[in-house]
Formats: structure tokens, sequence, C-alpha cells
């Protein structure tokens, strides 16, 4: 059982946040959670109080939070921010920090903060395996063992190419590429067998980043942010990769509908059982939308049969449109259960379990699409229907 040992700074006043630390401190147990949380409002001087405290217990600690810019508060800030106090805190024996438990680290700092004994900690920890950064150089950071990688921050390919390198155990890896585009240092192209889940992030370079890697297991696939959308590259690494995806994701990318169409054709994205589209750039979605929706078995096969949730948001479409995929997934179009019980059933796709979506206009989407509104409700309300429907928020006067 795992004890949470949390310290949000800005939730108290300095009198008396020594004295709650000290109480929490005398409860803790081996295989704790320790966070500590501070916005701009913080003391720079009880943070160093506090941080020495959870170091002086770190050779009991499994999950370690430390987020000095609000990261996971209400108000984000930039590392750069000269608002932000810095933990300039400095063990006196960093050398000799003990944490043989240590197995997940999240840690973000503000620039000029103290980083040696974080780095002592994660270095004197056997079983360090998930780690969420901001920093700039995981040089900080042993790798070797790491499963997971969240690398909050801005990266140059080389050093992604590094770390990939020498950490030959990733199994999930978040992370946001930037130029300048050099090669990896291995003779080809870099072969990552190990990770299954990725979110790659790329304003400029995605279709160079993807150029030169291979992730042959990967099932999770998450595209963020990018700016020109590599659709031969993409393709390219979907092909040589030869993987087989359940899950894909477009957020903030400029890629139009019919380039997503394009990229689910792929034989890799035959086997996807959940797809997200979301803060992309407006298009004509009926091109998507036809095809996602079932024809029936007259007109086999089915694309995407194991699509089991679709979110669709800031959709541009007619009126219908939507619906009638939905209800082409939900088996309402299928003329009767004799037909459900035989070979219709057989070719026909998953029954969705998840609808999540938006239009592109926020203030008028409900009056635009009447059609689709009445025809979700319906299916939603249906005896048999299985379907979660996430609805639009269309009251925006509260």
């Amino acid at each position: 059982m795992q004890y949470l040992f949390d310290m949000e700074v800005y939730r108290f006043g300095d009198a008396c946040v020594m004295e709650y630390v000290v109480h929490l401190v005398s409860f803790t147990r081996s295989g704790e959670i320790s966070r500590l949380l501070w916005d701009s409002k913080a003391s720079a001087g009880i943070i160093k109080q506090i941080a020495s405290i959870f170091i002086s217990h770190l050779h009991h600690t499994a999950e370690f939070v430390i987020d000095g810019l609000c990261v996971f508060g209400q108000e984000i800030m930039d590392e750069n921010d000269a608002r932000y106090p810095k933990l300039a805190f400095e063990p006196s024996e960093v050398e000799s920090l003990n944490a043989p438990l240590l197995s997940a680290l999240v840690v973000h700092l503000p620039k000029g903060s103290a980083w040696d004994w974080i780095r002592a900690a994660c270095h004197a920890s056997p079983c360090l395996t998930h780690l969420t950064t901001s920093h700039s150089c995981l040089n900080v950071f042993p790798v070797t063992n790491l499963t997971e990688l969240n690398w909050i921050h801005p990266v140059p390919m080389l050093q992604v190419f590094q770390v990939f390198e020498d950490a030959s155990n990733l199994g999930h890896v978040d992370i946001n590429v930037e130029g300048p585009v050099v090669p990896s240092s291995t003779k080809s192209r870099l072969t990552m067998k190990s990770i299954t889940k990725v979110e790659i992030t790329s304003y400029d370079h995605l279709g160079e980043f993807l150029e030169q890697t291979e992730f042959p297991s990967v099932v999770d696939l998450r595209v963020c942010y990018s700016d020109a959308w590599p659709g031969a590259p993409f393709h390219s690494f979907l092909s040589r990769s030869s993987c087989a995806l359940t899950a894909l994701t477009f957020h903030g990318c400029i890629v139009s509908p019919a380039e997503i169409v394009f990229c689910l054709q792929h034989r890799a994205c035959h086997t996807l059982e959940s797809l997200c589209v979301q803060e992309c750039i407006p298009g004509d979605d009926d091109v998507l939308l036809q095809h996602l929706t079932y024809q029936g078995p007259e007109h086999p096969p089915c694309s995407h049969p194991n699509l089991r949730m679709i979110k669709l948001h800031d959709m541009s479409c007619t009126d219908g449109l939507l619906a009638d995929m939905v209800g082409s997934r939900t088996y309402t179009r299928l003329p009767s259960r004799t037909e459900l019980m035989g070979l219709v059933n057989k070719m026909a796709p998953a029954r969705l379990t998840e609808v999540w979506f938006s239009f592109v206009d926020p203030d008028t989407q409900k009056e635009d699409h009447r059609k689709d509104w009445k025809r979700l409700r319906e299916i939603e309300e249906m005896p048999w229907s299985e379907l979660t429907i996430g609805w639009p928020v269309t009251d925006f006067t509260g």
C-alpha cells in the first residue's frame, strides 16, 4: 500500500507550513508518494526548508513529484519567468543520498534551480523506471532503465536520438522534437522495438524525425502540433515499422480530413480500436465521417471493424452525417434481428462504446446540427444501447 505525502505550498501561509510538514512526516511509511508543489506566491525560504525534509525521507519514497512551475495547478508559468521562486536547496552530502525505492520521478523547476541533488538521487536509485521532466537536458538523469519518459520540453533531434540509443527499455515516450535536423549515430534508421506508446510533438520537423525512426511494436500513436503534415514520410514510417495500431490521435495538427482518411487507409490502421481528432485545422469533415460510416454487408469490407471509441472535435460537416456514422456502428441501421444473428453480424463492425464530439462553431452547433442532435439522443436512449456519448457544452452563459 502506498501513502501520499502531499505538500502544496501555495495553499498555506508560511507560519503553519513547517508544523504541517512535520506532522505529515511523522506518518510516512515505506513506498510513499511525495509531492512538493509551489507557485509564484510561495516563499523561497519555506520551499528550501520543506525540500530538506523531503530529502531526509527519500530513502523510503517510491514516487517523487516536485513541481516549481505549477504544472499540476492552475497557474502554469514559463520556466524562465523571474517571478517563480527557485529551488536553491543543496544537501551538504549530495553523493550520500539513498533512494533504493525510487521508481518514478516528476520534476519541473524554474530556470536557475539546483539540480545536482536531483541527479544524485536518481543515480542512487537502482529502480528508476518512470521519468517526467521539463529539464532541457537528460544528462542529469540515468536513462538506461527507463520504461516511461515524458520529456516536456522542446528538445533538439540529436538529444532525442542519444536518449533512444541509451534507453533500450523504453515502452512509453512523450517527446517534443525540434531542429536542427541531424541523422542518428546508427548506420541506418533508429529502430526502437520496445516502444508501444509514443506521443510526438514537432512543429516543423515531424517528417524528418519519422524518416529516421521505426517503432515496430507501437500500438498507441499520438501526433501533436505539426504545422506541416508530412504525408509521405508518415506513410513510409508506418510501412517500415510494420506496426498494428490500436489507438491513433491527431491533436493540434495542420492536417486536412482528406489527409486523415489517407492515413486511416494504411494497413497499420486497420486494427484501430480508438481514434481521436482534436484541435486540428477545420476542413470538410464530410469525407472523414463518410469513411468511418459502415455501409452495410453489401459493401464490404468494413473500414476499421474494431473501432469502439471515436472522438471528433471541432468538426465542420453536413448535418446528419455524424449521426449516420454513429448509427451505422451501433447496429441501428441493420434491417432485422435475423440478419444480426447471421452473416451480417459477422461482417458488421464492433459496437461503439464511446463517442465524443463537438463542432467548429460552439455558439451555433446545436442549431446547425439539429438532425445530429435528435438522432444521437435517440441512439443513446435505445434500450440495448451500450454507447456513452460525450456531448459538447452548448450553454456558455454561466
